[in-house]
């Protein structure tokens, strides 16, 4: 689709937007090619948000002395997915600060909030996520604040000062980020979580609890298998446990997950179920119309199903493959899920599956240097590591490969990852 008359729309100005146009350039689309985005903000990278852009302001000496140095430290304004003049060179239209209203998929035109209609060939959704409320809990003499924008995160850091008693509801990834960035701050951080353990989506038990005890470490407060009821309505500012416990705060964070942002693609009749549902290659159950990003469910060839990916990986490559597709291509896309996070000094990574019941540990846990092999038939099909992000680049390039591999060479730390993957290649 290479029509210098054509337009192309892509709702949504994330990382999947982003892509997406840069994609199309690269591939030669040469007609119009217009951004359209809520947040007035140039577009950012959402994952310092939770980590350098908390810690990052007046407290940099503080920071300096107990950020380790390898995990980068990025100011707000250097957070952007593309350069200045970036958008300007590859002629894409930015129409930022207005939600889309309405779409109308037989008119193949979209209506802004500030009136403009515009008409495209094609469109591509991809409209994010919205962080999950919890009202029972908002209402009370603590702030409660959620983070999921610059805006957010920016209005975060001004509370995260030392001795700050902050209540993190939900140990999620998210949360356990954002918990990090807190002690960093010197903020005294308690983390309530109605699993029995942090991150359970995320990591095997036995990784889970190793990071717990990391935290336990930095002096953060784990209330596990309990849920946050209401604040307080006693002289005491606090939060109400399930249990009858009540935790004092200063601050409560609210981190309990995101929901799609379907809304204009149901206004339109476009078939969604938690998340717009698209085919293999992107497209959606109305013609000209893609959808790619967090806001998706599509079919995951590696899991065998319909999955919604809320992580940096998936919607990069996602809206790269769909992008492509939209010019003509016929490409499905496939994905090994991939997802990292940063708190204190401990990069981990899960790529794959973790759900498997035989795993293989390599490196040692006590050195927080290690990688938890997830092997099925014969076959490596997830790894989970800490501080191990060359050789998890080669355990996801052998998953991909679907070569047998036996446990005591996972387990043997001379056994070459890197070479393994290559000669599976």
């Amino acid at each position: 689709m290479s029509n210098p008359a054509a337009t192309i729309v892509i709702v949504g100005s994330g990382l999947a937007g982003v892509t997406a146009a840069g994609t199309l350039r690269e591939g030669g689309f040469a007609g119009r090619l217009v951004l359209v985005g809520e947040e007035p903000e140039a577009p950012y990278d959402r994952p310092p948000l939770s980590k350098s852009v908390l810690v990052h302001d007046e407290f940099a000496e503080l920071i300096a002395a107990r950020q380790p140095g390898d995990i980068a430290l990025r100011a707000p304004e250097q957070i952007a997915l593309r350069p200045a003049g970036w958008y300007e060179q590859q002629r894409i239209e930015l129409m930022l600060g207005q939600r889309a209203l309405r779409l109308e998929p037989a008119a193949h035109t979209v209506e802004l909030e500030r009136g403009a209609r515009l008409h495209y060939d094609r469109l591509l959704l991809a409209p994010g996520a919205r962080v999950r409320r919890l009202p029972g809990v908002e209402n009370g003499p603590v702030p409660c604040l959620y983070l999921r924008t610059l805006g957010d995160a920016v209005s975060l850091r001004g509370h995260l000062r030392p001795g700050c008693r902050v209540v993190l509801l939900g140990g999620g990834v998210i949360g356990m980020e954002v918990a990090a960035s807190a002690v960093l701050r010197g903020c005294d951080v308690t983390v309530v979580e109605l699993a029995g353990r942090i991150m359970e989506r995320a990591l095997t038990a036995q990784v889970s609890e190793h990071i717990a005890a990391y935290h336990r470490s930095k002096g953060v407060k784990l209330n596990l298998g309990v849920r946050a009821e209401r604040q307080a309505s006693g002289p005491a500012a606090g939060i109400v446990l399930s249990d009858g416990r009540t935790v004092p705060a200063d601050l409560v964070v609210i981190g309990i997950g995101v929901l799609p942002n379907t809304e204009l693609a149901a206004q339109a009749g476009l078939t969604c179920q938690d998340g717009i549902v698209v085919d293999e290659l992107g497209a959606t159950s109305a013609a000209d119309i893609y959808a790619a990003g967090d806001a998706v469910r599509y079919p995951d060839s590696f899991f065998g199903r319909m999955e919604r990916g809320e992580n940096w990986m998936h919607a990069q490559n996602q809206a790269a493959a769909v992008a492509r597709n939209m010019l003509g291509l016929t490409t499905p896309y496939h994905q090994v899920p991939h997802m990292w996070s940063d708190q204190y000094d401990l990069k981990i990574q899960v790529t794959g599956r973790h759900d498997t019941s035989e795993h293989i540990l390599r490196g040692q846990l006590a050195a927080n240097k290690f990688m938890l092999m997830h092997r099925a038939e014969g076959r490596l099909v997830g790894a989970t590591g800490v501080n191990e992000a060359r050789d998890m680049k080669f355990a996801q390039r052998l998953i991909e490969a679907r070569v047998p591999v036996t446990a005591a060479q996972l387990a043997d730390p001379a056994f070459n990852l890197k070479k393994a993957a290559g000669s599976a290649a």
